[in-house]
């Protein structure tokens, strides 16, 4: 059919399927006067479009199908039903097999969020595919029965969802293709009524919006970016906030700023006492390694003596890391939402940064730099010289050995964030500006 979006198809009494030809359905009812194929047709927004076909499978068996559009909203119904007196029809199903367009200009980072799932019985399951070449085949096809919930092909920012009221079977699968010679997925999903040869199903092809997800009464919220269940009350209490502030008219960049202003006065009596404890232990290094090298042969005696050391020297060995990590759960999520939410898409905040979906660029290199990319962003440039001044004066009493490796990870978090959304590098430059002058406050006091 050359792509169905979606297309109707049904089981013989072979339970052999068959997908039904776009061209050879006659329109038998429309909401419509005028032309069907000539203009585009303009809904308002309490205004709806509904369409009724059929397809003459035989003399004895006709196929209807009625789709329902509504103004100003991303849901569309459809019902299918058969009329047949010899029962040739077994059941009905829809089938998308379009995928979704990509939209963002970077493929490889929306590819990383493409997946199709499904959720039967609330339990819900996901497949991703990432071919190598167009002969690729996907070997992880999902099909399960029971009570539909819901099916979903998605990309970074859209989702095409099916919310059946009576389907009982699905089918994810996926194929590979070809986008600008770099390969893709194409996803598809089927869903069918085992018991019934009618199926009615609403279609929702629009943003993944918080608020729009939610308005469906579904699960399909937890396919959203969220994170792990730890990270997740965070993740949706920053968007919430998110969302809250920019009602009120601010800019999204300004929003950031203030994000990170915020995260530093709630995470910085933590970050205070990590840094702290960092410290104690940097000065009782030149000890501890005397202390080794004494009881080097006598694990058991070397134990006791670190332990007399810590104590006497009021340092917990554990007091750098353990504030830090309280601080994971806020920090993934804000990483998570900042990276991947839709507000942002096409956002501007001022000058060169147009698009706080999308890196700051300012050129483009003609060559291909592994992990950083071809393109030069100036954001992650301030970025990772803010990184290196903290490090630096974090590291002032740090072993000369260990030195290298924390450079090196500076260095590669600024490779790594060149290519990620200029609203990411926005919220961390400010965030680590306003950490360096914590620690430097904190090394004069």
């Amino acid at each position: 059919t050359g792509g169905c979006a979606p297309c109707v198809g049904y089981y013989d009494l072979n339970n052999q399927p068959h997908v039904l030809n776009n061209v050879d359905w006659i329109i038998h009812n429309s909401s419509h006067s005028g032309s069907l194929t000539n203009s585009p047709i303009i809904l308002s927004s309490e205004s709806l479009f509904s369409i009724e076909y059929f397809y003459q499978l035989s003399k004895t068996t006709t196929i209807f199908k009625k789709t329902i559009f509504h103004g100003e909203s991303f849901i569309s119904n459809h019902d299918i039903y058969v009329q047949s007196s010899d029962g040739s029809v077994k059941k009905v199903f829809l089938f998308w097999d379009k995928g979704i367009n990509n939209t963002e200009q970077n493929l490889y980072d929306e590819l990383t969020y493409a997946s199709a799932s499904f959720s039967v019985n609330q339990e819900i399951e996901t497949v991703s595919f990432s071919p190598e070449n167009i002969n690729d085949t996907f070997d992880d096809v999902r099909s399960k029965s029971g009570s539909i919930d819901w099916a979903s092909i998605r990309n970074k920012y859209f989702i095409a969802a099916f919310i059946p009221d009576n389907a009982s079977s699905v089918k994810v699968d996926a194929t590979a293709s070809i986008l600008n010679n770099s390969p893709i997925p194409v996803y598809s999903a089927i869903l069918s009524s085992e018991t019934s040869s009618e199926l009615t199903c609403r279609l929702f092809l629009g943003p993944l919006d918080i608020d729009q997800i939610n308005a469906l009464d579904t699960t399909l919220d937890r396919i959203m970016n969220f994170g792990w269940f730890i990270i997740q009350p965070f993740s949706r209490g920053v968007l919430w906030l998110l969302k809250m502030l920019h009602s009120t008219g601010l800019n999204y960049g300004i929003i950031l700023i203030l994000f990170a202003f915020i995260v530093r006065i709630v995470t910085g009596p933590l970050t205070k006492k990590a840094f702290v404890s960092s410290q104690q232990m940097q000065a009782v290094q030149p000890k501890l390694k005397k202390l080794q090298e004494k009881y080097k042969n006598d694990s058991k005696k070397l134990n006791q003596e670190m332990i007399k050391l810590y104590r006497d020297n009021n340092v917990n060995p554990a007091g750098g890391c353990f504030p830090m990590l309280l601080q994971m759960p806020l920090l993934f999520s804000l990483f998570l939402v900042f990276r991947s939410t839709i507000e942002f898409r096409g956002a501007p905040f001022f000058g060169w940064i147009s698009n706080l979906s999308q890196p700051d660029t300012i050129f483009y290199l003609p060559f291909h730099i592994p992990i950083y990319g071809d393109q030069v962003a100036f954001l992650p440039i301030l970025l990772g010289v803010s990184m290196f001044l903290t490090q630096k004066m974090s590291m002032a009493n740090m072993d000369s050995q260990q030195k290298p490796m924390m450079y090196i990870m500076s260095a590669f978090f600024f490779l790594i964030f060149n290519s990620f959304p200029s609203g990411l590098n926005l919220y961390y430059l400010i965030y680590n500006i306003l950490n360096y002058f914590q620690q430097r406050s904190l090394k004069k006091a």
